[in-house]
């Protein structure tokens, strides 16, 4: 990602933060930074480590990032055993996720991959479903063709 593309990032969720009568806060906007800069998912403390050299303290960042999962310009991962892991949400709102439990690569799914469950689950017994904080644990395609699947049981 380039710097434009950061300042892009975070104009677009500053701006959806006022239409929300909200502001960006120093906090804010350091954390935003941090994940428009570092690619994937990031854990609480990669997220502290990245934003180091700031004036924003360790307990704001986790303030800071449950509060913009509140707003929803940021979405939470539970993974497995590990941490939870944080990355901006796009203009396409929340998706689901998965996890290879051999190598622990977190994978992004596509939105629509639940639809079907999810109109059985409501319509059958009235069960809502929100797919977008929990990954899903498999084996990734990698793993599967190196025979990793059958030789490890956790993630790296």
């Amino acid at each position: 990602m380039t710097t434009t593309d950061r300042g892009d990032v975070v104009a677009e969720i500053t701006a959806a933060l006022h239409s929300r009568g909200e502001r960006m806060t120093t906090p804010r906007r350091t954390v935003v930074e941090a994940l428009a800069r570092e690619p994937g998912h990031l854990t609480a403390e990669q997220v502290v480590a990245a934003v180091s050299n700031s004036p924003v303290h360790r307990a704001s960042v986790y303030r800071t990032l449950d509060a913009l999962c509140d707003l929803g310009v940021v979405q939470h991962v539970h993974v497995g055993h590990g941490a939870t892991t944080y990355h901006l949400v796009d203009r396409s709102g929340p998706h689901p996720h998965g996890q290879c439990g051999r190598c622990g690569v977190i994978y992004d799914l596509p939105q629509r991959i639940f639809n079907t469950v999810t109109s059985r689950l409501h319509r059958e017994i009235g069960f809502r479903l929100d797919a977008y904080h929990v990954a899903l644990s498999g084996v990734c395609a990698n793993c599967v063709a190196t025979g990793a699947d059958e030789s490890k049981s956790s993630p790296a």
